[in-house]
Formats: C-alpha cells, structure tokens, sequence
C-alpha cells in the first residue's frame, strides 16, 4: 500500500523510484516512473543512465575534437603552408556531417534498451478438467 506520507518521502528523496502500482501521487513526485512491477526494472533504469551519461561525455568529446580541429581550418590557419582554405559554405557543411555523426551516436542508446532484461516468459497452465483418474499415471 502506497500512502501520502511515502509521497512525501520519495519528494525528499535524491532518486525516487515508482512501480506501476504505485501510480498516483507516486508518479507525480517521483523522479523514475517504472511501468511494469518486476524489480529487475530498478537494474535496467540505473543500466541505462549510465549508458546515456556515456554517450554524454562521447559526443562532447567529438564536438571538441571537431572544434578544436575545424574552426582553425576554416580560420584559414592552413593557407599559408597548404593553400587549403574553407569556404563558408564548405564549413557549414562540414558541421552539418558533424552534428549527424553526434545524432547517429545518439541513436546507438537504443541498442543499450534492446539489451536490457525483459519480462519472463509467460507459461501456460495445463487446463485441470476435472478428471484426475484418467491420466496416463494413474491407469
């Protein structure tokens, strides 16, 4: 049972955590809304965070790679010892690859999803007729 004084507690909580039978005030309150009741979900949330704040630091390093090489280039820092130049338009381009790589990078976090625990199998119960005599077993 899920009670106003527990709402209250998961508030004040750094991390609050509600199970879908917890729905309600829970929900309203808590930071991470599970939808199923397997405790397992706990593991899956904590494993997907981390996952995400991974790919964080990936694409911050790749945009400052990125930067940290391109925006001398487009400078023209290398002009006088190669002749290379980027033009406006070439540069703008060149960002846009960049900020697909960063989106393409992103989109990876659906293969961390697809690798987290699912329910169990469902197993179907034998249907009981009533006639317990007539099994195999017992003749």
């Amino acid at each position: 049972a899920f009670s106003l004084a527990s709402s209250a507690a998961l508030a004040e909580a750094d991390v609050g955590i509600a199970m879908a039978g917890g729905v309600g005030a829970a929900s309203e309150v808590a930071s991470i809304v599970l939808l199923g009741d397997r405790p397992s979900q706990v593991v899956d949330a904590l494993e997907l965070s981390n996952a995400t704040f991974a790919k964080i630091k990936q694409n911050l390093a790749w945009a400052f790679a990125y930067n940290l090489v391109g925006i001398p280039i487009a400078a023209g820092v290398l002009l006088p010892f190669s002749g290379l130049c980027l033009t406006p338009s070439v540069a703008g381009g060149l960002m846009g690859f960049s900020s697909l790589g960063v989106m393409a990078n992103s989109l990876t976090l659906r293969l961390a999803g697809r690798r987290l625990s699912k329910p169990p199998p469902v197993v179907a119960k034998e249907k009981d007729d009533g006639n317990a005599d007539a099994s195999p077993d017992n003749v």
